[in-house]
């Protein structure tokens, strides 16, 4: 959903002190904390207020009892689970910094908010957790969160983070992590991983977001040049939306630049599959200062790993890949694009992870 208010909230370009800075209701957020000013504000505060002040606590106020956590490494259900593992990832990077790079949202329903949570953090690992022994080596990782927000509370969240990137930062190897994951997962009950099966078959039929963006929205030209790239393999065409010199981020710490950097990083992962599909799952677009147009898709694509490419041989098995994507519009062309998907979720998979 396009936000039509016009006043520019983004947090692009402003210090801390004044995204932190008290300022009176702007937004009728019925519900919420007085302390929140506007929607932007809700997601840049709270996340400071958990995890810089480290006030973990606050999640119990500001997520659902059983919200739903949805990541390419599994989904988790209900406020203690977030509440653990945050204070176990502040465990492993005690140091860990969450800078806001901005916030695109939606109100898809009266009072029914769509945050789309750009965020890059400095951390050094300092603890034994889910990235093994401690290394001590300083890192950073970049992660986009979509979250359903509603009454002060998160109801449901989607979050890709570029953990292969933070892997080999740490000096760690990411096939090892994920060959280890694949074992654990290959223990236990199977029905655990139901989500990935069902997820899968809701792409390849096709089953994404049930109301598109207008056809002459931002928008929707970057979702039709998705479309024209994975699902009908027509690269050069697709990368028309992009300015000529179009610079981009994408995981693992590649940076792409010009038209041809944006179509080498999508056919990475189209050239390794099979029977490609991709669906929009959801869109938001808001203003940026000086007349750009930021926005945000959410979109998830399954295929089946037939040929040899940026993770190794083929191996016959199904993958899923949600990623989540912002872009900086201008005069109709993208002129930035940060794209986030979990590599090492990829890999986990390949490796026979997540079920069958």
């Amino acid at each position: 959903m396009t936000n039509a208010n016009e006043t520019l909230w983004s947090p692009v370009g402003r210090p801390i002190e004044e995204i932190l800075a008290p300022r009176p209701r702007r937004q009728d957020l019925s519900g919420f904390e007085p302390v929140y000013s506007d929607i932007v504000d809700y997601i840049l505060r709270c996340t400071h207020r958990i995890w810089e002040e480290k006030n973990v606590g606050l999640c119990r106020t500001h997520y659902g009892a059983d919200c739903v956590v949805h990541t390419l490494a599994g989904e988790t259900r209900g406020v203690d689970q977030v509440i653990a593992n945050t204070l176990a990832t502040l465990a492993e990077f005690p140091d860990r910094t969450l800078l806001g790079e901005d916030v695109i949202w939606s109100e898809d329903a009266p009072g029914r908010y769509h945050t789309s949570h750009r965020i890059i953090s400095p951390m050094t690992h300092q603890g034994d957790g889910a990235f093994g022994t401690a290394t001590h080596r300083r890192a950073f990782v970049l992660t986009i969160a979509d979250c359903v927000c509603v009454e002060n509370r998160i109801v449901e969240e989607w979050m890709a983070r570029d953990n292969l990137w933070l892997a080999r930062q740490l000096g760690l190897d990411p096939w090892a992590i994920a060959q280890a994951q694949a074992a654990a997962d290959q223990d236990g009950d199977q029905e655990r991983h139901a989500w990935r099966r069902a997820d899968l078959q809701r792409v390849w039929e096709g089953h994404g977001l049930t109301a598109p963006p207008p056809r002459d929205s931002a928008s929707a030209r970057i979702a039709r040049a998705f479309d024209l790239a994975i699902n009908q393999a027509m690269l050069g065409e697709a990368a028309m939306v992009f300015s000529s010199a179009v610079e981009g981020r994408w995981p693992s710490g590649r940076r792409i630049f010009g038209r041809p950097g944006w179509i080498g990083a999508v056919n990475q992962l189209l050239a390794m599959l099979d029977r490609p599909a991709w669906v929009l799952d959801h869109w938001a677009e808001t203003p940026l200062p000086g007349g750009d147009t930021a926005v945000a898709l959410r979109w998830s694509i399954a295929g089946l790993h037939a040929r040899r490419g940026v993770y190794g041989p083929a191996t016959g098995r199904h993958l899923l890949v949600l990623g989540i994507s912002h872009f900086t519009v201008r005069n109709a062309e993208v002129i930035e694009d940060t794209t986030v998907f979990d590599d090492l979720a990829i890999l986990r998979q390949i490796a026979g992870g997540l079920g069958q």
